[in-house]
């Protein structure tokens, strides 16, 4: 197995993660109207990982001649697990935001696995891109365990007001 073949197939797992995260992303957004600065930051990070998307997109048509619409679709899941599902079920805002911190490290680290690729494969185009995507992810999960507390506390307002 070659170094391309190798970022190759990373390429392929970063592109379908991207993809399978952006609807994802997007339902986490709807239901979280009792929190709207949360809500605001979900919203901006769905249209970011949709850019993202693009961007390793690019990446990977330049590394794969024989890439495809189809080959896309038909595409590998990639692992997001518990974090990914959780998004998916009527959730309250703090298991979306924690759901969300555990997927923003998830993609941390997966990116700086990339970017290790990138560099062996001398990919300087990919090189960037990764370290700009790896600083946006970092960006949010900060933003997002920094706001971990005020979202918890307001839920256990809006439970402790309904109970009420």
């Amino acid at each position: 197995m070659t170094k391309e073949f190798v970022y190759l197939d990373w390429l392929r797992d970063a592109h379908a993660m991207e993809k399978h995260a952006e609807p994802l992303l997007q339902a986490a957004t709807l239901r979280l109207e009792e929190f709207p600065l949360l809500q605001a930051r979900m919203k901006q990070y769905a249209q970011q990982t949709a850019e993202q998307q693009q961007w390793v997109k690019e990446v990977l048509k330049r590394y794969d001649s024989n890439w495809s619409a189809l080959k896309d679709a038909l595409g590998r899941l990639s692992i997001v697990g518990q974090a990914a599902s959780d998004m998916l079920r009527n959730e309250e805002g703090v298991r979306i935001a924690v759901s969300c911190y555990v997927f923003c490290n998830y993609k941390v680290a997966t990116y700086t696995a990339l970017l290790a690729a990138a560099q062996q494969a001398a990919d300087s185009k990919g090189i960037k891109t990764f370290q700009l995507i790896l600083q946006h992810e970092i960006l949010m999960a900060d933003w997002l365990l920094h706001q971990l507390p005020d979202v918890a506390n307001e839920a256990i307002l809006h439970s402790a007001t309904a109970a009420v």
